[in-house]
């Protein structure tokens, strides 16, 4: 629950950290419609953008850009459940994809890392150029946060001419640390689940024959040594 001073806190029967990232898993999505775009990068590759198909938003209305955390995507429980509130807002929203990571394997074996802070900065001046009127915001997820935190850090005041305002969710601010604590108690089920996601299956698949470090990825044990 939201209190007017715009505290968070968790209703009662939901306490601890742990209940509240599991229970979104069992939670029916809402049902949102994308319209994908695809744009070449500068290095020969792709990114796939997710763009919130709505027949209501104006083309100046308000748009809204979500970097997605690791491993996650245009369909994750908190990109539904954004996307879902900006229709009903008449606002605009897009799901940029990091790498790999919109459901086909990309050209180039190139994968991504929460200080990829350029991709970052292509990605929101590729957005802006598309969108040149209107309020453009920014808000990143865990990884995605941690990545645009990076990008706005080194731009400074020149994030202005791109973004009006920007926000992080549940970023790791010590990577480090994060990294470690992933590792202990109770934590260790957020680390199988990123180990058994389906990254290096996909990778093998596209870029089998090439010079791709697959053995050491492959024999991965912790997360670490993941968030390159």
């Amino acid at each position: 629950m939201m209190h007017a001073n715009g505290v968070y806190v968790a209703p009662g029967w939901l306490p601890g950290g742990h209940a509240q990232t599991i229970y979104p898993a069992f939670v029916r999505r809402p049902q949102v419609r994308y319209r994908r775009q695809r744009i070449d990068t500068p290095d020969g590759d792709f990114i796939d953008f997710d763009w919130l198909a709505t027949d209501t938003a104006e083309s100046d209305a308000p748009l809204v850009v979500l970097f997605h955390g690791l491993e996650g995507n245009s369909r994750s429980h908190y990109a539904l459940a954004l996307m879902a509130h900006l229709a009903s807002l008449g606002w605009r929203g897009v799901v940029p994809h990091f790498r790999g990571c919109s459901g086909e394997v990309n050209r180039l074996p190139r994968a991504y890392h929460s200080g990829d802070y350029s991709e970052v900065g292509w990605m929101l001046h590729t957005l802006r150029s598309l969108s040149p009127n209107g309020p453009l915001f920014a808000v990143g997820v865990s990884l995605g946060g941690s990545a645009l935190l990076n990008w706005l850090g080194r731009e400074e005041h020149r994030a202005s001419e791109v973004v009006t305002a920007a926000a992080a969710v549940s970023t790791p601010l010590d990577l480090a640390a994060a990294g470690v604590a992933i590792e202990q108690g109770l934590n260790r089920i957020y680390s199988l689940h990123f180990r058994s996601c389906r990254r290096l299956s996909r990778w093998r698949a596209g870029f089998r024959g090439r010079s791709m470090p697959l053995r050491s990825l492959a024999s991965t044990r912790c997360m670490p040594s993941m968030t390159w």
